[in-house]
Order: structure tokens, then C-alpha cells, then sequence
């Protein structure tokens, strides 16, 4: 941050929606000038004039007196002091970001605040910050040929600007003509961008009918990440093991399941790797029976993405893995097929040919020497470590426990308020889990966290950063608030947290919300840090109806010195630990490696080329696909 900025108090971006039973006081229409006129009036009483910080001071004052919560559960745990690798280390230098102060915020969408707040302050100062930072808009900014998909002004608040490449863009178009479309390309290709993109348009054309659109995945966690359901949730097939006719009859039977199918024109399926190829055939033909529709998949306009070089389906037993491309009806109902090939997660084309090679299972000397080169230890001096992917839960929950306990400082432990429609607890159960944010989040000082949701062009989901403190949000960046450094950044805070639905009234009743919640200093991707007050925020699985299956709020944030490679699946991380000697399954090398954005970032373990494998099928498929130019 520039040393010639002012101080400011920043509450302009206080992201904080009270809610009709906590109002603020009306704006004046005018203020009395700070200075007596010329020539000067009758001498008269003396007024103080507010500032313009202090008068929104004041009004988040005043509304916070109505949002009390009770204390939280405290725990100080005592424990030996962290221990310190002496082994021999490469160093990186700690980012160059001059100061590490809470700094303000842009405030998200759909915000009801004051009616004096029309300026946000916290935007227009941006420029003063040194550094830059990764989000999902800087992927478009390196392409040759870019298009801008989305103009809203940065100063309202609002995530980034989002630019598509040329490749991205002629996959739109034909999206919006209605066209079937399957894409797919290598990790960090953009398409989770691509896909946001396409569902955002999709909901701008059928904003009048919102449950024409399916949004799906193959998986929980992939449908969670795109705000969807799983394929199996959205068709009401349970498993799927049985015929499609039989399939077509339990679905006739569930009223809801038949009436989506019947509504739907669009079904978007990501992470279509793990689709198994017969549950293909089986949807295509349940989409003809219930609809009575003989067109592929019954008329509905399909959007297919993934990588096959990733996760493969799950088989039972010894039984041959079958991907949705070998299904028979894939080439009927899959119009265009599209292979992205421009990368944006990684800069280095050495690292970039590195991966490639390792996506076809076809590593060179060279590229396994670089490899094992990366067995090195890697150290950076703001004391922010990498995150060690796992094959195994059960590996992430011992690693990060490990870590907690040997932080001996103050111990805050936040529950989470579950809701929704679905009533079967397993099945509910099953389905929380598949959020990013846990049931139960155990925090303290100078714990290492991870954001889990995209909060704007500076914050993202996967900005690493350490708790610092806890803090009453109602003082936080007052006066009151002595360890504070007086601006204001507060992340997660949202209307909904109040009312999640007609559940969370009932778990709320239950749950106690901490009065205390943590200030998180953030490292940025090319040097800087940046504080925050994190609040709640809301994660749900949603039907085209919209209906609220499940819900849950909790802090946007989780403990970052371990997590899966299965969660990781989409993920970009700067640093990163691998070791391979613990991966089993094809794949999944290659998903952990490619999290990675630099070869500075990442440190590899055990490297084995015999365990980098490509499956037979997808390199001969892969062969057949074609991209954007030599379609044009």
C-alpha cells in the first residue's frame, strides 16, 4: 500500500445487511459547511460537524446494537511450541506489500446499505495497493484474442470483469444457439470460467422460466462448485442400477423428478469424466420416455464439460471402466466437441510441457529429472507453508490436527447452521459433506487457512492466509478496537445468514453464534498481504425449482496445511506439497501436480514415473478431438 495514503476509517465497504428490524437513520439532504461564512454571521453556539467516516461510524454502530450473539465456546489448549525444520531449505523472499493493515473491502452484490453509501470508497483507492492479484478474470487478460463477456463496474463491488479467449467465446456462441456441446481441455484451461459464463448467459435467456435450466455434476463436491446437483439427484434414479425402463417408472412415480425432466431444456453436466458411459445411455433414454420426445436425450440441449484425463469413474470390483464418450448415444446427442488448449493457471511453458506430458502419461527424461528435482524443501519467510495434498481424508484430518496442536494460543470452535427440505438424515449428511466449509471449524492464532469463496478480484477462492486475532465485529475498525489498525475489510457477511430458510430458524435456536470471529491476514499471489474480518457466509444445493435441499453457513474458511486431491479438483494453489508415493488411483498425480501454479510453488515427494498413468482409452480418444481452429 502506497505510504502517501491517508488514513481511513473505510466502513464504506462494510459488507453488512441487517435486515428491516435493525433500520439506520435517514440521510441528510444537506450537511452544514465545517467553516464560518464570509463575511462572517453573528457569532453563534459552536457545532461539531461528523465526518463523513464518522457518520457511518455511527450507523454501523447503531445497527450492530441489534445483531448480538452469544459468546463463543473458548478453549486455550496448552501445547508444546511449534517445532522448526533445521534441515537445509531453499528460501523464498516474503512479498514486497509494504504494510499488512486491514484494508477495505469492495462490498459484495446484493447489499442493502445505508442510502448515503452510493460511493465505495474502498474500489477507488485500489490503485494505491502495490500488487496484483489472481482471479478468475486473469485468465481471459493473457490471451491474444479476448472478449468481454461482463461489463458490470468494478466500483459497485461486484467480482471482476471476466474476459474469455477466442476459443472460449465461439463455445458461447454456439451455446447460446442452442447447440449441444461437450469441451474439455487440460487443468487450467479455464473451464470452470467458461462454465460460469455459460450458466450466466443461460439464466439471462430463461430468466422467466429458471427451471428450464439443470445444473449438474458428477459429483457432490463439483455440483457444490457451480451452485448445481448431482446428475443422479436431478434424474431421481437413486443409484441407476436398474434398466432405463425400470428407471423411467420409479421416475413417473416421484412427481418432482418427472416434472423436472418434463421442464428442463437445458442440462448442464460438469466433471463428466467420473459419468460412467452405460449412466449416460441410461439418462439419454429416460430423457426420450419421459418427455416423449424421440430427439436426442429428448430435446434438451446439453453442455458437457471435464477432463478424462482426470478422475475416472468409480467401478465395483474388477469390472472395466466404461467413459460417457464410449456410451452409444454420446456422438448423438453431443453436437460439437471442443478441446481448449490455451493455459492459464501456468505461465512457465516449460512447467506447462511438464504436465502435458505427465496428462498423456508420457514423461521424458527430462521432465522426470525436473521432477525429482522438486524434492527440495521449500520455505517462505511470511510464514504462510504449502498446502500438502492427500489421496485420503483420513490423511488431511491427521496432518491438520497435528499442526493445531502445536499452536498453544486462544482456541475458538464455530459450528455451522444446516437447513433444507431434505428430511432422510443420511442422506442429508451425505450431501453436507460434500460442501467445502465443515461442520465444525476449530480455529486459532496463527492457524493457517484457506478461503473458500471468490470475495473479489484481490480475494479468491484458494487465497491463503493466517488468523491474526479474533474480533466483536461491532468494534472492529473503531476506536474501540484497540488491536486494530482502524480501516475497515470485512469478508462473508450476507443477509442470509439471518434467515437461511424455514430450517436454519430451528438449528439456530440450537447453535450458538460466536460473538467473536477472526481477522485473517491474506498473502496476495505476487507479493503484499491483506487483512480481513471474516463473517459467515452460505453454501446450497439447489433444485431448478428452487428448492433448497440443503443449506450451510459457516465461515468461508478452512484449515490449509492439508486437504484432499479430490477436493482439490479445480483448485489453484501457489504452493504446494505432493507426495506421490501415497497416490493409487490413474489420475490423480496428474490432478495433484497440476494444482501447482509455478515449479517454484511446488514441492514433490517420492516422484515415480510408474506412478504417472493415462488410461489406454482416453489417449486414443483424445486423438479425435478437435479445437476451435481447426473448426474455423
Amino acid at each position: 500500500m502506497s505510504k502517501n495514503n491517508q488514513s481511513r476509517s473505510g466502513l464504506g465497504t462494510v459488507q453488512r445487511d441487517f435486515g428491516p428490524s435493525s433500520s439506520l437513520p435517514p440521510p441528510k439532504s444537506s450537511q452544514e459547511i465545517p467553516w464560518p461564512p464570509t463575511p462572517p454571521a453573528a457569532p453563534a453556539q459552536p457545532t461539531r460537524v461528523l465526518s463523513a467516516s464518522e457518520k457511518r461510524l455511527k450507523q454501523i454502530q447503531d445497527a450492530l446494537a441489534g445483531y448480538s450473539k452469544p459468546e463463543p465456546s473458548l478453549a486455550p489448549v496448552t501445547a508444546a511450541a511449534p517445532l522448526r525444520n533445521s534441515t537445509t531449505t531453499n528460501k523464498r523472499p516474503s512479498p514486497t506489500g509494504e504494510s499488512s493493515a486491514d484494508v477495505p473491502l469492495p462490498k459484495r452484490t446484493k447489499r442493502i446499505l445505508p442510502p448515503d453509501w452510493h460511493h465505495n470508497d474502498a474500489l477507488s483507492r485500489s490503485s494505491g495497493f502495490t500488487t496484483s492479484s489472481k482471479s478468475s478474470s486473469s485468465i481471459g487478460q493473457t490471451s491474444s484474442t479476448t472478449s468481454t463477456v461482463s461489463t458490470a463496474p468494478a466500483s459497485k463491488g461486484k467480482l471482476p470483469t471476466i474476459f474469455l479467449s477466442q476459443e472460449q467465446t465461439q463455445i458461447l456462441r454456439l451455446v447460446q444457439e442452442g447447440d449441444s456441446v461437450f469441451y474439455t481441455g487440460s487443468a487450467g484451461t479455464g473451464k470452470s470460467v467458461l462454465l460460469r459464463e455459460i450458466i450466466k448467459t443461460l439464466r439471462k435467456k430463461f430468466v422467466k422460466t429458471p427451471d428450464a435450466i439443470a445444473i449438474t455434476a458428477s459429483t457432490g463436491i463439483a455440483a457444490c462448485n457451480i451452485g448445481g446437483v448431482t446428475i443422479h439427484s436431478f434424474a431421481g434414479i437413486g443409484l441407476g442400477i436398474e434398466s432405463p425402463k425400470d428407471l423411467a417408472t420409479k421416475i413417473r412415480k416421484n412427481k418432482k423428478a418427472a416434472t423436472r425432466w418434463c421442464r428442463t431444456k437445458v442440462l448442464i453436466i460438469d466433471e463428466v469424466s467420473m459419468v460412467d458411459g452405460d449412466l449416460f445411455d441410461k439418462l439419454a433414454a429416460i430423457a426420450c420416455d419421459i418427455r416423449k420426445n424421440p430427439a436426442p436425450f429428448g430435446g434438451i440441449q446439453l453442455i458437457v464439460t471435464g477432463d478424462f484425463f482426470q478422475l475416472p469413474p468409480v467401478t465395483k470390483g474388477s469390472a472395466q471402466v466404461k467413459f460417457a464418450f464410449e456410451a452409444e448415444q454420446w456422438r448423438t446427442c453431443v453436437k460439437h466437441t471442443f478441446n481448449l488448449t490455451k493455459v492459464f493457471r501456468q505461465s512457465d511453458q516449460t512447467f506447462v510441457d511438464m504436465l502435458n506430458e505427465m496428462r498423456f502419461g508420457n514423461l521424458s527424461q527430462k521432465s522426470i529429472s525436473a521432477f525429482r528435482s522438486l524434492s527440495r524443501n521449500v520455505e517462505y519467510d511470511d510464514g504462510i507453508g504449502p498446502t500438502e495434498l492427500f489421496p485420503r481424508r483420513e490423511d488431511v484430518e491427521r496432518s491438520n490436527s497435528t499442526r493445531m496442536s502445536r499452536l498453544t494460543t486462544e482456541q475458538l470452535i464455530y459450528m455451522s447452521i444446516d437447513a433444507g427440505s431434505i428430511q432422510d438424515p443420511i442422506q442429508k449428511e451425505k450431501m453436507l459433506a460434500n460442501f467445502m466449509a465443515p461442520q465444525r471449524l476449530v480455529l486459532r492464532v496463527d492457524a493457517q487457512v484457506m478461503l473458500i469463496k471468490n470475495m473479489d478480484e484481490m480475494l479468491v477462492n484458494g487465497s491463503m492466509g493466517r488468523v491474526m486475532r479474533f474480533v466483536d465485529p461491532s468494534v472492529y475498525g473503531t476506536e474501540l478496537d484497540r488491536d486494530g489498525a482502524g480501516d475497515v475489510s470485512v469478508v462473508g457477511a450476507s443477509k442470509q445468514i439471518a434467515n437461511v430458510g424455514s430450517g436454519a430458524k430451528k438449528a439456530s435456536a440450537s447453535v450458538a453464534k460466536p460473538k467473536l470471529y477472526p481477522v485473517v491476514e491474506f498473502i496476495l499471489p505476487h507479493g503484499g498481504k491483506r487483512r480481513a474480518l471474516i463473517m459467515p457466509d452460505i453454501w446450497k444445493v439447489e433444485l431448478p425449482s428452487g428448492e433448497i435441499q440443503v443449506s450451510r453457513t459457516q465461515l468461508p474458511l478452512i484449515l490449509s496445511w492439508a486437504m484432499s486431491i479430490h477436493k482439490s479438483q479445480g483448485q489453484t494453489l501457489d504452493r504446494v506439497k505432493v507426495d506421490l508415493g501415497k497416490v493409487f488411483e490413474k489420475g490423480q498425480a496428474y490432478v495433484a501436480l497440476s494444482r501447482a501454479t509455478s515449479l517454484e510453488g511446488l514441492q514433490v515427494l517420492h516422484f515415480d514415473p510408474s506412478k504417472v498413468q493415462a488410461h489406454p482409452k482416453v489417449i486414443a480418444w483424445s486423438k479425435t478431438l478437435s479445437t476451435i481452429a481447426d473448426n474455423s
